[in-house]
């Protein structure tokens, strides 16, 4: 018998959490699982999914985010939840769901309808929030008491998770997740255009940062850093600095402040530049030379660091969260402290002055993904769940 979950995601995009949430889908086999999927909003998501004939809704869902934390938001969270409660129980009873899988921990409602339905609810934890500290707490409550087994993309998420309710803690387990390593091959996937589009030399050392812009990112930290480096680096080592990534809805300003920042680093006219979401990320982390996560709070556990490094790029990440857990300090990168402009700049200009270290921290990476980031396992273990 064909057992159909139902998903529950905060996103449309393709960034990490949402691609983490593609390949799951994509590994499910089709005689035994039925998928639909509740997004939020239209994305590249969307058309990605259904690709995988997986049925995709669309629904307002209410999703925690700091937008919520005002009189307003907070009434409109309320309302988001009451309605959506409502539509996610009669879509269960009307698709017959056999469970609830949600993949993220900033949407409840999953939890409670998995509750009054009597069904298995998983859940998928993506990230680890430590300010505010009440949203925290609430966080990790509605977690521990509503849901049947819990994944979690690294041991710092399950620790953050269980330390206040370690009465709950058999549910949780930890779970790395991957990426295809077909698609990240750098002995397939050529930077070369990407490079022709940038206008640099072979050369210039890319030094690349592929992220959400957001309060604790830290994209103002490698701005800083940047300034640094570019001052500091003789006229023989050309560097670029390039930014990918966007903003979630209603948190616009965070480019903007970086913008901003970059454009009053003195005579970086070819030195900087910002671009938006791109879909062909393998083809812009094979066109660089180190991949940067300056996070100023803990990484839950980047599915970008993941791909980078199977693409065989160094990696610099702060040592903190889940970053440390993938990342080797001097084995497939470098570990700096957080918030730290001088450590960052120091580090970036290490590996571009060494470009036989930056090639060895490179293939450590990629095998390190081989050994450890298995996609196959990933969905093996959450199948497994399904049945059981």
């Amino acid at each position: 018998m064909i057992k159909t979950i139902l998903f529950l995601h905060c996103g449309a995009e393709l960034y990490g959490a949402d691609y983490v949430l593609l390949n799951l889908v994509r590994h499910l086999d089709p005689q035994r699982f039925r998928a639909i999927v509740i997004l939020p909003y239209e994305g590249p998501l969307v058309a990605e999914l259904k690709r995988l004939r997986a049925t995709c809704l669309l629904h307002d869902l209410p999703v925690l985010r700091r937008s919520c934390l005002t009189p307003l938001g907070l009434l409109r969270f309320v309302w988001q939840i009451l309605v959506t409660v409502l539509f996610v129980f009669r879509l269960c009873r009307r698709e017959r769901v056999d469970i609830i899988h949600t993949n993220t921990a900033a949407i409840w409602v999953g939890g409670w309808v998995a509750a009054l339905r009597r069904i298995p609810h998983i859940w998928q934890i993506m990230e680890l929030v430590e300010k505010p500290r009440l949203v925290a707490k609430l966080m990790n409550a509605m977690v521990a008491l509503f849901s049947t087994r819990v994944f979690c993309i690294s041991n710092a998420v399950r620790e953050h998770f269980t330390r206040n309710w370690p009465g709950q803690s058999a549910k949780f387990e930890t779970l790395y997740h991957g990426v295809d390593l077909d698609v990240y091959n750098p002995a397939t996937v050529s930077g070369r255009d990407v490079r022709a589009q940038l206008r640099v030399t072979p050369e210039t050392v890319v030094v690349l940062y592929a992220s959400r812009f957001s309060a604790w990112k830290g994209q103002e930290v490698l701005a800083a850093a940047a300034r640094l480096a570019l001052a500091e680096a003789p006229a023989a080592l050309p560097l670029r600095f390039v930014f990918l990534g966007s903003c979630y809805r209603g948190q616009e300003q965070y480019e903007a402040e970086l913008r901003a920042l970059l454009q009053s680093i003195p005579a970086t006219e070819g030195k900087v530049s910002v671009h938006g979401f791109q879909p062909n990320l393998p083809e812009w982390l094979a066109a660089a030379d180190m991949l940067v996560l300056p996070s100023k709070s803990p990484e839950p556990n980047a599915t970008v660091v993941i791909a980078a490094m199977a693409m065989r790029l160094p990696v610099i990440g702060t040592a903190i969260g889940g970053t440390v857990e993938t990342v080797v300090q001097g084995q497939t990168g470098l570990l700096i402290p957080p918030d730290d402009p001088r450590a960052l700049a120091d580090a970036i200009l290490q590996l571009a002055a060494d470009r036989v270290r930056r090639e060895a921290l490179g293939r450590a990476g990629r095998a390190r993904v081989e050994e450890v980031f298995s996609l196959e396992n990933y969905g093996q273990r959450v199948m497994a769940a399904y049945e059981s």
